[in-house]
């Protein structure tokens, strides 16, 4: 892999805070959302958190709670998939096609030689999978995964009716990552 270019990196990061505000301008984000946005963080996550088992307890509901981590979460992105859903949010032309080539890992980049008055343009720089755009782009894929559920649950998949409902979200939520 080698290094993004001072160029990229700006250029990632203006196209990541557009994106972001278009996104939440736009009200595409599911508000259960916490990661990669700003005054939202798995502090918040968790006070919101407290307060509904708090509420459940006091009305005395079950809880049951199941935190669920994507390993290597940009790496199992389905690109079809997500560059589909950019396009279901009103992101395509010229920005869906940046988004595409970096799916692919690679993008055009100036290299600049250094010989006297000359220049030549590489074709290819790797992306890292941790660059600031790729958290966003899965929390775009991931997005709707609240829509498979068929009860109001919310993405801490809490205060199911029963254990077999809840196994029953869990398993939806299986198959969804299997499929996306």
């Amino acid at each position: 892999m080698s290094l993004t270019s001072v160029f990229g990196k700006i250029m990632e990061r203006v196209i990541a805070a557009d994106m972001i505000d278009y996104l939440l301008r736009n009200n595409l984000l599911n508000v259960s959302q916490h990661g990669f946005l700003s005054k939202r963080s798995t502090l918040t996550n968790l006070l919101e958190s407290f307060d509904d088992w708090t509420i459940s307890i006091e009305n005395k509901f079950p809880n049951r709670v199941a935190y669920i981590d994507f390993s290597r979460a940009f790496d199992s992105v389905s690109h079809p998939q997500l560059l589909h859903k950019l396009k279901s949010y009103g992101i395509d032309d010229i920005l869906l096609d940046w988004v595409a080539i970096f799916c692919l890992d690679a993008y055009t980049v100036p290299k600049w030689k250094m010989f006297i008055h000359r220049f030549s343009v590489s074709t290819v720089a790797s992306f890292d999978a941790a660059a600031c755009i790729g958290p966003l782009l899965f929390l775009v894929y991931i997005n709707d995964v609240l829509d498979i559920f068929k009860s109001p649950i919310n993405c801490k998949l809490k205060t199911a009716a029963d254990e077999s409902c809840f196994q029953g979200c869990l398993d939806l939520l299986y198959s969804w990552s299997l499929g996306s």
